[in-house]
């Protein structure tokens, strides 16, 4: 196959993810959005991975091994003022508590501190990743974010999985799009700035072809993807270009670990 031309299937499969219902359940909200200032200080505290409350954890089928590993976090102090004898059920649902500060306290606990099930990403027959990285140019590095609804991040040549991702073999694809599409470039941030829906599309649409391709997609996945394709395309229609665009990036990463695993 040429670069650049698509399989008979993957316009079809294209038009699919731009116009099939999706949604991001599940994906992107399973931790706390922390705020900057809180992500300042897990730095401070030489955190560089997901962090959360016990609860949390547990909640995602991890338990706190490491009680005393306790971190410090910024929360806000609220109060609750006496509601009038009179007060309504509306009323009452509409009362809101008073912030009147806020206190550093310690109660998160990092990923290490945890312990639970680590599922591997799934095999991929006539397929291998370090092969195709190898080939690619492409480095993958540690995860070093506290933000645990960061699936990944690439920059440059390099790109890091979050070691809990929804889909690690999903995002990495999305991030190896980043890279062969150029969106990663230096010089490139700003042109990302500025089209950013598009770009994140097309990497999106890498993703969804070649697992695809390589029949990893499964229906709560494909659904996912959908989802954030549609976040970030809103209203707007990819041109042509930036269709061809992922169809030549899909066709490199399925090619280039294909090639070597096949002995071609």
């Amino acid at each position: 196959m040429a670069g650049g031309q698509s399989r008979p299937n993957w316009q079809q499969l294209l038009d699919e993810a731009l116009t099939a219902p999706g949604n991001l359940t599940g994906v992107y909200d399973r931790f706390h959005d922390y705020s900057l200032t809180n992500m300042l200080l897990f730095r401070m505290q030489g955190i560089h991975e997901p962090v959360a409350s016990a609860s949390r954890w547990k909640s995602l089928g991890r338990r706190v091994v490491n009680w005393q590993h306790r971190k410090e976090v910024i929360v806000p102090v609220l109060i609750h003022e006496a509601p009038p004898e009179d007060e309504t059920l509306k009323e009452k649902r509409e009362r809101v508590a008073k912030l009147i500060g806020f206190k550093v306290v310690r109660a998160v606990f990092a990923l290490s501190d945890t312990d639970g099930p680590v599922m591997p990403p799934p095999p991929t027959p006539g397929w291998d990743l370090a092969i195709a990285l190898d080939k690619l140019g492409v480095r993958e590095v540690p995860f070093d974010n506290t933000n645990g609804n960061l699936q990944g991040w690439s920059q440059g040549t390099e790109f890091a999985i979050n070691p809990i991702a929804v889909n690690r073999n999903k995002t990495t694809y999305h991030e190896l799009g980043h890279i062969l599409l150029g969106h990663t470039l230096l010089h490139h941030f700003e042109e990302y700035q500025t089209h950013r829906g598009v770009m994140e599309f097309q990497a999106e649409a890498t993703a969804y072809l070649v697992m695809n391709e390589l029949e990893l997609m499964d229906d709560k996945t494909a659904a996912h993807s959908r989802g954030y394709i549609k976040y970030w395309l809103g209203e707007e229609q990819p041109p042509d270009q930036a269709i061809r665009q992922v169809f030549t990036a899909a066709d490199r990463i399925i090619r280039a670990g294909r090639l070597a695993a096949e002995g071609i």
